[in-house]
């Protein structure tokens, strides 16, 4: 914790000396905001998304609002501190999708092989949802949306063609469910902020990455020479405001705010959806691409399954109740 402490207000101390370190008071025109993403590249749509997004607050609010967006590797803040850097108002709103470190129980809807497709996720994201605005409004934050990124499958600059071609490499991975599911199949789990990661493959810190062909699959594909299809789940990206900032807004922009997330957040996803499919095509002539077999399909089930027990009773009543309720949802 001291660590991150030190992270923080090194991050702080470069927010001040460029001008940005606090919102503007509340008699002045409007608040400006520092918003920090994980995410690394500007041309990805979820950056493009995050990047309409905070123009249309603007827009909307009539200057109200002003959100400045700093990409992942701008501030000295690591993709897994994000949370603490909203709660400690070093930035005022973070795009989080490395949260399961501080909001354990948001890991129910990340399960490996648990949900299947994105109509599955929206049911058990709905039933999630409360726990998680709970458990962050201790921390002094408010969820104010999220978007999803599309099936997270296997990339390898090894050769990946199977179940058993897991066993022995380096994967990157973004949570501990991940990491347990790679484990599981014999391989190594190592926790890279998206930034890190090409330096990373570079140096052969890692072999491969779990990803989506719309997240960072089509970024890194120079890195990567097989791709294996085996959809592990989806991996939501929360939307945090620290709530003394979000408390220093009018009702009314904060439901011009709540608003426009929720357009823009859902056009976001949308888009991921619709482009993962075109970019796979295009990454297959350049890469080894493999759709696992139903054997593997079952065998990677039956592997990770006895987990999620094991993860629920290791996070207490809550947890085991919450899962409960997914596994009822979906019929597993």
């Amino acid at each position: 914790m001291l660590r991150r402490r030190h992270a923080a207000f090194a991050a702080a101390g470069l927010l001040g000396m460029c001008g940005l370190g606090t919102q503007a008071s509340p008699s002045s025109a409007g608040q400006t905001w520092n918003a920090y993403t994980y995410n690394s590249v500007a041309t990805v749509t979820a950056a493009k998304g995050l990047a309409e997004l905070f123009d249309e607050i603007g827009k909307r609010t009539n200057g109200e609002l002003t959100v400045k967006l700093h990409l992942g590797g701008t501030l000295q803040i690591k993709a897994t501190d994000i949370t603490q850097a909203v709660a400690d108002n070093i930035v005022q709103l973070g795009d989080d999708a490395f949260f399961l470190g501080s909001v354990p129980v948001g890991a129910v809807v990340r399960l490996p092989m648990l949900v299947h497709n994105p109509a599955e996720y929206e049911k058990v994201s709905a039933i999630l949802a409360p726990a998680l605005s709970e458990a962050y409004a201790k921390r002094g934050i408010v969820v104010v949306g999220e978007y999803v990124f599309p099936e997270q499958v296997i990339w390898s600059r090894k050769e990946l063609r199977s179940l058993k071609d897991i066993q022995g490499q380096k994967i990157r991975v973004i949570s501990p469910d991940q990491g347990e599911f790679i484990k599981r199949l014999g391989g190594s789990p190592v926790t890279l902020g998206t930034a890190e990661v090409p330096a990373a493959l570079d140096r052969g810190v890692v072999d491969g990455a779990i990803t989506a062909s719309s997240g960072y699959g089509y970024v890194w594909r120079d890195l990567f020479k097989y791709n294996y299809r085996l959809n592990l789940g989806y991996v939501s990206s929360l939307l945090l405001v620290n709530k003394r900032a979000w408390d220093k807004l009018s009702p009314s922009v904060q439901a011009t705010v709540k608003d426009t997330i929720r357009e823009i957040t859902d056009k976001t996803t949308k888009a991921m959806a619709a482009e993962d499919h075109e970019l796979t095509q295009k990454l297959a002539s350049q890469m080894t691409e493999t759709m696992p077999s139903a054997a593997d399909v079952e065998d990677a089930e039956q592997r990770i399954k006895p987990y999620y027990d094991d993860w629920a009773k290791g996070q207490g009543a809550e947890a085991i109740e919450l899962l409960s309720r997914v596994r009822k949802a979906l019929g597993r």
